[in-house]
């Protein structure tokens, strides 16, 4: 299995012995090679896809790169790698459900000031700016590396171990279950962006 989350602010990749990060300048160079030589070198029987909110650009470029491997291999072999795409929405509703993480996070949703305040109870969200966040132990952040966003224990991160995917949070690591999710596996997909991308 591998991870792969085009919602932050790099792309992430991971699976059991590599994580790799690449940065969102220039993904439209850089995901392909590293997605195509990964996929050559390891067996990939499923890709885990975080799928928006998230930065227009790691969004399209991401599904795009994925839809295009697997028309490519598709075409040269007759098979696929099936993908599972999911929400950052409903992931961490999962997470709040299970594990009773916080009810609230501040989501990233790929502008420099503005991130979403979801509720994972309601299953609502209303946009704040990062001023206006009010950090405590009651609200979970999802992870990036931008270095003007505040880094704490409540930020959400992932790892994999023994083809199983973890979600870490203050210090603890729950197990994502994806029979539990029910996700839908697909050849192709699209871009989860929630809001409107501005096209020009």
């Amino acid at each position: 299995m591998l991870f792969l989350n085009i919602s932050s602010d790099k792309v992430h990749l991971l699976d059991d012995q590599n994580e790799k990060f690449l940065e969102r300048n220039g993904i439209e160079n850089t995901l392909w090679p590293t997605l195509l030589q990964y996929t050559q070198s390891h067996p990939v029987e499923t890709i885990v896809l975080l799928n928006g909110p998230g930065g227009f650009t790691n969004l399209r470029v991401g599904t795009l790169t994925l839809n295009m491997l697997n028309e490519l291999l598709e075409h040269d072999t007759g098979t696929f790698i099936p993908i599972a795409s999911i929400s950052k929405f409903d992931l961490y509703t999962y997470a709040y459900k299970q594990w009773r993480i916080p009810r609230h996070g501040i989501i990233y949703i790929g502008q420099k000031h503005n991130v979403w305040k979801y509720d994972c109870e309601q299953k609502t969200h209303q946009q704040i700016t990062l001023e206006d966040i009010q950090y405590s132990d009651q609200i979970f952040i999802d992870f990036v590396h931008d270095t003007y966003r505040k880094s704490t224990d409540e930020m959400i991160s992932f790892s994999m171990d023994n083809n199983t995917l973890y979600l870490h949070y203050r210090g603890n690591s729950h197990e994502i279950v994806m029979t539990d999710l029910d996700i839908p596996l697909t050849m192709s997909v699209a871009p989860e962006y929630f809001i409107q991308p501005t096209l020009n």
